[in-house]
């Protein structure tokens, strides 16, 4: 298999990953650059994939790429919750560690909507590979 065909395979290994959190959670999976006020029904998750550039290894004759992604879940939640690490959160973080990921930054913010708050969590996550 070629190196570009690996490149895809694990892109497409990563946006399956995401789309099959965001199914079993029921999470409405939106466009990265949606605005916030568009989103059409919540618990909704966005994400963004990159990928880094190849280092060659001149003794092991292969290439090491990371390939990254930044998820961000919004929510709304009651005005009187505090801004705090929550379930969903603490539930992505988990299961993309038991998919091999590393988890990278987690940020929080809340907004306010009218007579709720928008909650924007933002996590980033890596998958290192190496490819002969």
């Amino acid at each position: 298999m070629s190196l570009g065909q690996e490149i895809l395979n694990t892109l497409k290994k990563i946006r399956n990953d995401i789309k099959s959190f965001a199914d079993s959670k029921q999470y409405h999976l939106i466009s990265y650059d949606t605005e916030p006020d568009l989103i059409p029904r919540f618990p909704a998750l966005a994400y963004y994939l990159s990928a880094a550039s190849i280092t060659a290894y001149s003794l092991s004759s292969g290439y090491s790429h990371e390939f990254s992604a930044v998820i961000v879940l919004y929510k709304k939640i009651p005005l009187n919750q505090d801004a705090q690490l929550d379930e969903e959160v603490a539930d992505l973080i988990d299961y993309f560690l038991t998919k091999g990921y590393e988890i990278g930054t987690v940020s929080m913010e809340d907004t306010s909507m009218g007579t709720a708050l928008l909650r924007r969590a933002e996590i980033s996550i890596k998958l290192p590979k190496f490819f002969k």
